[in-house]
């Protein structure tokens, strides 16, 4: 916890899920009053703790950033990155925006989700919407239609596997992730091999078919998908197709939607090089939404 008068403010606190989950969650204040909330949904297997420098960042620039650390994930309790629907995981990201609206009643809320936490934010999209001023997805893992017809009938025999399997012996191990894809930084994917609270085993039967049904689902419903949208993606990332990306840009009928493909960069952009580049790109997008909230307000007062 940070306590100089004009540093960012930190502090961990404790939620409960839905169907009583104790979860862990910390929250990031600027200096002075927020302009906005942004809530941070983390990944598949990592942690809230990995989002530190992005949380300052925003936190700098007048944003309270809130995270919460998924069921089954850091330092939440649950079966270790084991769900049987995304739904509970909807749960968790639910008690974070209900707790965090209730500290800044009134204040605009952004909500960011990474890989596993970006479909996690699409499917709130097409199932839960929140009223939130906008949504923001980095490297999600999203329906991929656009493949060739021959990957397209690989991929389906292989999700049909994982979710018989997933039913019949959920807690089976698949594969384990190679982190050498998360970064371009040797030193990145140093910090997420050796991190305790990073889970580093086989992903889980369950979880995979879990993630299936949950993309299923945002495929079907894609015509829900009207909120202010940015879509952020690692242009060389290997574990969540780019195309993902392009398709949720090219099918979602919002009005306002922004696609960024960043060439080169590999799964975590926010962990990449380049990563100021693409926090302040982030930042301007957000502002550019409070300015016109700004703007409409000086417009009706006028009136």
């Amino acid at each position: 916890m940070t306590t100089s008068e004009n540093a960012v403010h930190s502090e961990d606190f404790a939620l409960g899920s839905a169907d009583g989950t104790p979860l862990h969650a910390r929250r990031w204040l600027p200096p002075g009053a927020p302009r906005a909330v942004l809530a941070i949904v983390h990944g598949y297997a990592e942690h809230l703790g990995r989002y530190e420098h992005v949380a300052a960042y925003f936190a700098a620039r007048g944003y309270a950033v809130y995270a919460v650390d998924l069921r089954g994930h850091g330092e939440s309790e649950g079966a270790r990155v084991r769900v049987r629907s995304f739904a509970e995981y909807l749960d968790d990201v639910g008690a974070l925006l209900s707790y965090a609206r209730a500290q800044h009643p009134g204040a605009p809320l952004f909500v960011l989700g990474h890989s596993m936490g970006g479909a996690i934010v699409a499917l709130s999209l097409v199932t839960r919407p929140a009223d939130a001023r906008g949504f923001l997805l980095s490297g999600p893992v999203l329906p991929n239609p656009q493949a060739s017809l021959l990957r397209r009938i690989g991929a389906a025999v292989v999700e049909r596997l994982a979710l018989v399997i997933g039913r019949i012996a959920p807690g089976f191990g698949l594969r384990t992730l190679d982190a050498a894809m998360v970064s371009r930084d040797p030193g990145v994917v140093a910090r997420y091999d050796s991190d305790p609270l990073n889970y580093r085993g086989k992903v889980p039967a369950g979880t995979v078919a879990a993630m299936l049904r949950a993309v299923r689902a945002v495929e079907r419903r894609v015509d829900r998908v009207t909120q202010p949208l940015l879509i952020a993606h690692g242009g060389a990332d290997a574990l969540a197709s780019p195309d993902g990306a392009r398709w949720l840009y090219e099918h979602a009928p919002s009005a306002d939607k922004t696609l960024r493909i960043y060439d080169g960069l590999y799964h975590e952009i926010l962990n990449e090089p380049e990563q100021e580049q693409v926090m302040a790109e982030i930042a301007s997008w957000m502002d550019a939404r409070l300015a016109g909230d700004e703007r409409t307000e000086t417009a009706s007062a006028a009136g």
